[in-house]
């Protein structure tokens, strides 16, 4: 592998975690929300290796892809357990995928290099994403670290919080490259960039939330008694307020 898609993924997953760091300290939050071991499970990278490339350690660029196969097979072994909780026998593997008991030995003990129709078969036996066994370090978590950036993302609209453009451009929020994903992204970049009505008036923004606590019914019946005490307090001579709601 050259050096430049090497500094590319550095680069795209620091840009990652530092567009999750921005989201969480917007929300007051710290990165105790994020679930390491969740990402651990998903990623077959060790908890403690994941804290660190999250503190900003590169991730390994030049580890050999048989090295890396073996490692997370091992690691499935150990993490994919059956109902009773024990480890699948290799019998079991063997069985569930279509591959003979010593390929299976072969390959926990790193002795044999896989064809693409072996991996895809253990990637359906133990339910894992296709890519789980060939993708680099940084490239695993930065798929991993992609719903937690969306999951932010959405929080942050939610609480309307201003969202930089910072956080929006990173890898993580574009992580797909299809047609949906860009338009959520121009359509989000878009939501951002309308004023905001910043209510400073603690009542109204308690009386705001209040209402949309409501089921939709009774908010409609306040929503049009409200709009008669508007138009009933009016002084002289403004125009009268109009109710967008109101039908015909």
């Amino acid at each position: 592998m050259d050096a430049a898609p090497d500094a590319s993924q550095a680069n795209d997953l620091a840009a990652a975690v530092a567009s999750i760091d921005e989201l969480l300290a917007l929300l007051g939050l710290d990165r105790d929300l994020i679930d390491i071991g969740d990402i651990s499970h998903r990623t077959g990278i060790p908890v403690g290796r994941v804290t660190k490339l999250l503190d900003g350690v590169e991730p390994q660029t030049a580890e050999d892809p048989q090295t890396i196969f073996k490692n997370r097979l091992v690691f499935l072994h150990e993490t994919r357990l059956k109902q009773d909780r024990k480890k699948y026998t290799l019998d079991e593997i063997a069985a569930g995928t279509g591959i003979s008991h010593s390929t299976v030995s072969n390959m926990l003990n790193g002795l044999r290099t896989p064809k693409v129709p072996v991996v895809a078969s253990l990637e359906r036996f133990f339910g894992v994403a296709p890519g789980f066994f060939t993708a680099s370090e940084g490239q695993a978590l930065l798929r991993a670290l992609q719903p937690v950036h969306d999951q932010l993302t959405h929080l942050a609209l939610l609480k309307g919080k201003g969202i930089t453009q910072v956080a929006m451009r990173s890898s993580a929020a574009g992580g797909d490259s299809g047609r949906i994903g860009h338009e959520l992204r121009e359509a989000l970049t878009a939501a951002l960039n309308q004023p905001r009505r910043d209510y400073e008036d603690p009542e109204v923004r308690e009386l705001t939330d209040r209402m949309l606590s409501l089921p939709s019914r009774k908010r409609r019946k306040i929503i049009s008694l409200v709009w008669d005490l508007l138009k009933f307090m009016r002084s002289e001579g403004e125009p009268p307020v109009s109710n967008p709601s109101a039908r015909p």
